[in-house]
């Protein structure tokens, strides 16, 4: 994982404020990445590009039509073991978000990256070095984390610049 390079963009799922606070206490902690970037869940990254979103929205919405607004629980966390890993937050939603991001990869094949590994939902907490000091953050969060719920009505295109993601447009799912 790698902090997002200026004007790349993404289709992401920001919290709400209340959830986004939550969260951000630990990314604190934890000293995630860098505070600029607000707590979110990728669908897709990078996504197309920002030139080209104009022509390229009415397929993202026409892609959305049928997923209907849901919910999001976060109550479990999980980890990425790689050079640096990672502590994140299992977001629980009936599966919408692989639907999504699969939809995505369809729909703009030509444009985007094809991952090499499999897309994983997650709301990330915390990067570390050493894996002894992700299980011990692991485990703090654990005994202290309180089940956090939000509703998903729509989806965002964010560009990031350097103050961070900025929202460019949001579809609303019907």
């Amino acid at each position: 994982m790698r902090k997002p390079r200026r004007n790349e963009t993404g289709l992401v799922i920001i919290p709400p404020p209340e959830i986004r606070t939550e969260i951000n206490m630990w990314r604190r902690v934890f000293k995630t990445y860098d505070s600029k970037i607000t707590p979110h869940i990728t669908i897709l990254y990078p996504f197309i590009k920002e030139k080209v979103w104009d022509e390229s929205r009415r397929d993202v919405v026409d892609g959305l039509k049928d997923i209907r607004p849901f919910q999001i629980k976060l109550r479990e966390l999980s980890s990425f073991v790689r050079d640096e890993s990672i502590l994140w937050l299992k977001p629980e939603d009936g599966d919408n978000l692989i639907r999504i991001n699969a939809r995505m990869h369809g729909l703009f094949a030509e444009h985007i990256l094809h991952p090499v590994l499999a897309y994983v939902p997650h709301l990330t907490l915390g990067s570390f070095v050493k894996i002894e000091d992700m299980l011990k953050a692991r485990t703090t969060v654990q005994k202290q984390l309180k089940p956090l719920q939000f509703a998903v009505d729509r989806v965002i295109y964010a560009v990031f610049e350097d103050e961070g993601w900025r929202i460019h447009d949001t579809i609303t799912l019907s």
